[in-house]
C-alpha cells in the first residue's frame, strides 16, 4: 500500500480561486518517517555517486547514515479518513437532549437520523448516510455556524463545504467503539480538544459591514477555504458508554492530547482518536459564531459502527499514518460508497459524495418547524419549543447501558 502523500500543493491566489482546488490544509502533515525514507535515499544516490569518484569521506558518510537511521523511527501508527456533507440543520441533540429540543441549533453528518430520541439500533438501521463509508454508521454534529450582520443581528446560516472524520491509532493498541458508545468533546475551549480554524489563503472582507467583536476563532478576513478541526478524547473508562455529563467516561492523554499519549489510571483503555474536520469554502470574513452565541467549537459523537467490524480495522490496518492524512483509508479493509480511492482526490470530493447522499434528503420539519436561518431571533433554551411527534415505528431492542 502506498504511502500518503506529504507535498503541499501552492497556494491559489484570493482573487482566483475555486474552491474544489483549494485544500491547503493543517492536515497535509510531513511526517518524520517519510522524511526520513527521502533522507536514506537521498544518502545511498551520494554515497553511489561519491564511491565512484572517491570524493565522499567516510566519517561523513556515517554521519549522514545514522542521522537517517535515528529519523527512521519504527512506527505502527495508522489513520482513515472518512468524508461527509451534511445531512441538514436542527436543534436537537441525541445524546444531550433525547426526549425534547436542544439548546440551540446543530449541523449533523452521517447516518440520516436527527430526532432527538435517536437510538444506536436507529443507527444501524438508518436508510441514508451522508458518509462515504458503509460500516460507519455513526452520527456527528456540532453547533451551526452563523454570519451574523453587526448591525440588524440577522443570523444567516454558513453553508458546509464538506467535512471529515479522521481516525488514528496505534494499530493493534486501541479498542474499539462498543455498541452504542457517546461522548461530546470541546466544551470551554479545552485545549486538549486542539479546536482551531485555519484560514487558507486571506482575503479582505467585502461584507457590507466587516466589524466583529471576536475572532478568538472565526477571523475577520475572507478565507478561500476555512477549515474548523477538534480531537475527541482517546481514553475510555472500560465501562461505560455514556455518563451523566456525557464527558466523565473519557478522558484525554495525560500528554495533552495526542492520539498515543499515555492514559490516566481513571480511563485506561485506549480508543482511536477521532479529528472532526469541516470547511467553509469561501468563508466571507467578518462576524460569524456558531448557533450558541460562542466562538467555542466543540462536538457530539454518537458511534454508529459495530464494535466487532471495526475493532478488526483497529486490528489489521496499517498504513504508517500518524496524522490526519487526506490521502489514508483503510480502504482494504472498509467498503467505500465512492471507490477507488485515489491521491489527491480532495479536488473533486464534493462532486463524488452528491450522488451519495439521502434521497430525499432529510425533512427537518418533521421535527421542528421553527425558523433557523436568516432571523434576528435564533431559537435557544433546552426543552423549549414544539417538538413535532415521530411518527409510529414498530419497536427495536435499546442498546445496552455499559459495554459488555
Amino acid at each position: 500500500q502506498q504511502s500518503p502523500q506529504s507535498t503541499i500543493p501552492l497556494r491559489a491566489p484570493p482573487t482566483a480561486f475555486s474552491a474544489p482546488f483549494i485544500h491547503y490544509l493543517p492536515e497535509r502533515i510531513v511526517k518524520l518517517k517519510h522524511l526520513s525514507i527521502i533522507l536514506l535515499s537521498s544518502i545511498a544516490r551520494i554515497v553511489t555517486h561519491n564511491s565512484i569518484n572517491m570524493h565522499f569521506s567516510s566519517s561523513s558518510c556515517l554521519f549522514a547514515i545514522v542521522i537517517g537511521s535515528v529519523l527512521l523511527v519504527t512506527v505502527k501508527a495508522t489513520s482513515m479518513k472518512m468524508d461527509y456533507l451534511p445531512l441538514g440543520d436542527v436543534r436537537t441533540d441525541p445524546i444531550i437532549n433525547p426526549d425534547c429540543l436542544s439548546n440551540h441549533v446543530h449541523t449533523f453528518y452521517g447516518a440520516a437520523k436527527m430526532r432527538p430520541e435517536t437510538t444506536y439500533d436507529d443507527l444501524l438501521n438508518a436508510d441514508a448516510n451522508s458518509g462515504n463509508v458503509v460500516e460507519n454508521m455513526s452520527l456527528y454534529w456540532h453547533p451551526t455556524v452563523y454570519e451574523v450582520h453587526p448591525d440588524t443581528n440577522v443570523h444567516s446560516k454558513v453553508d458546509i463545504y464538506f467535512a471529515s472524520t479522521y481516525y488514528i491509532w496505534t494499530t493493534g493498541e486501541a479498542k474499539a467503539f462498543p455498541d452504542g458508545f457517546k461522548m461530546i468533546a470541546g466544551f470551554n475551549g479545552i485545549s486538549e480538544a486542539r479546536a482551531g480554524a485555519e484560514c487558507v489563503a486571506p482575503f479582505d472582507c467585502e461584507r457590507d459591514n466587516c466589524e466583529t467583536d471576536d475572532t478568538s476563532f472565526f477571523p475577520a478576513t475572507g478565507c478561500a477555504e476555512l477549515e474548523a478541526s477538534m480531537a475527541f478524547p482517546t481514553c475510555w473508562d472500560g465501562i461505560n458508554i455514556d455518563s451523566n455529563n456525557h464527558m466523565s467516561h473519557v478522558a484525554y492523554d495525560i500528554d495533552g492530547g495526542v492520539f498515543d499519549g499515555e492514559c490516566p489510571e481513571s480511563h485506561p483503555v485506549k480508543l482511536p482518536e477521532i479529528q472532526f474536520f469541516f470547511r467553509i469554502a469561501p468563508y466571507s470574513g467578518g462576524k460569524h459564531a456558531f448557533a450558541d452565541g460562542s466562538s467555542f467549537y466543540h462536538a457530539d459523537y454518537f458511534s454508529g459502527w459495530k464494535q466487532t467490524e471495526l475493532q478488526t480495522v483497529l486490528d489489521t490496518c496499517e498504513n504508517e499514518s500518524e496524522a490526519a492524512s487526506p490521502d489514508a483509508w483503510c480502504e482494504d479493509k472498509l467498503t467505500f460508497r465512492d471507490a477507488p480511492k485515489v491521491f489527491g482526490e480532495d479536488s473533486d470530493i464534493v462532486d463524488k459524495l452528491k450522488p451519495l447522499q439521502p434521497n430525499p434528503p432529510v425533512d427537518t420539519t418533521t421535527i421542528t418547524t421553527e425558523i433557523i436561518d436568516n432571523t434576528a431571533t435564533l431559537p435557544r433554551g433546552k426543552c423549549t419549543g414544539t417538538l413535532i411527534p415521530a411518527e409510529p415505528t414498530s419497536p427495536t431492542t435499546s442498546a445496552p447501558a455499559s459495554a459488555p
